[in-house]
């Protein structure tokens, strides 16, 4: 099988994961990294091969890009790569705005090439189990606290939050119809911690707790189901998931009285690689298959709306 053709756009702090992933994934062939900072992207290569470029202008040829350059340069690089008919593997979030995020959905779809979305969450394995034990979720807290990243030039909001609005939508299976935020400056002059209410068309509710003035860091969702409750560790990958039973007793003169009980599930759950790499070979399936991505586009223009809403509103 011939391999695709690919390129890294991007060596920063997510491009440099992805060239190292892309370098080993045995279904495409790393051929070009490119950055503006043409020193480290000649670093990256002289360690895991291909060919470094100051820009995407001086790509010959390739099947497959992964554009992880800063958000604001996510529309201009996406749509000069959708003209080439390169399909597209966009880090989150899809675009710093809601026009520009539907603008590289409609060019790619005009173009008829695949377009994915970077929200890796959805290939941590305690998510994957989650969301395939889930069927009727009424309330969904997800907590995603850390650190102050000096590197980070977004706020909070477009930040994190993005992973969490997206994790939300996916894991009710259902479209926000109802939003409430507020947010705060502490650090940054952007929103450095958010909080947000999301009801959802079936009924579900969803608390985002985001920050990263936090001196631990948290990754945590925590889910109510009518019988059930869910506890999910996404940096420890782990799931524990809690039922209430009733107990039949039979007392010394033989009547039956019942008690409640808890009990406790902790699935095991094999971590079938790292999820940024099987981010990558999904998107790689997709557009040999002609199939759409775990995240799509449309996917990935959803989040983007409901963060630009967040956002206004803890800026207000």
């Amino acid at each position: 099988m011939t391999k695709l053709k690919g390129a890294v756009i991007g060596s920063g702090n997510m491009g440099r994961h992805h060239v190292r992933i892309m370098s080993q994934c045995e279904d495409v062939e790393l051929a070009y990294v490119v950055d503006t900072n043409i020193t480290t992207a000649r670093e990256l290569c002289a360690q895991w091969g291909g060919e470094a470029l100051p820009s995407i202008n001086e790509i010959a040829y390739a099947d497959v890009a992964i554009v992880a350059v800063p958000t604001q340069l996510h529309e201009e690089v996406a749509l000069a790569l959708i003209n080439r008919k390169v399909n597209l593997l966009i880090e989150k979030p899809l675009a710093d705005s809601p026009a520009a995020a539907q603008r590289i959905v409609d060019a790619a779809k005009k173009a008829g090439v695949v377009l994915a979305v970077g929200h890796v969450e959805r290939f941590n394995p305690a998510i994957q189990e989650l969301k395939r034990r889930l069927k009727k979720p009424q309330m969904i807290s997800i907590e995603r606290l850390s650190p102050y990243p000096s590197r980070i030039k977004d706020s909070v909001v477009y930040d994190l939050t993005v992973h969490d609005a997206d994790l939300a939508c996916w894991l009710t299976g259902s479209e926000p119809t109802e939003v409430h935020a507020v947010g705060a400056k502490v650090l940054s002059d952007k929103i450095d911690i958010a909080s947000t209410q999301i009801k959802f068309a079936n009924g579900c509710i969803a608390t985002l707790q985001t920050s990263r003035i936090t001196q631990d860091k948290v990754r945590r969702i925590l889910v109510s189901e009518t019988e059930r409750f869910f506890k999910v560790d996404m940096l420890k990958q782990d799931v524990e998931i809690k039922r209430s039973a009733r107990v039949e007793n039979k007392t010394e003169d033989g009547r039956t009285s019942y008690t409640q009980e808890t009990i406790s599930e902790i699935p095991g759950i094999a971590s079938g690689g790292e999820p940024l790499r099987k981010e990558q070979e999904d998107f790689y399936h997709a557009v040999r298959n002609g199939s759409d991505p775990t995240v799509t586009g449309a996917d990935g223009l959803r989040a983007v709306e409901l963060v630009d809403q967040i956002e206004k509103l803890t800026a207000a």
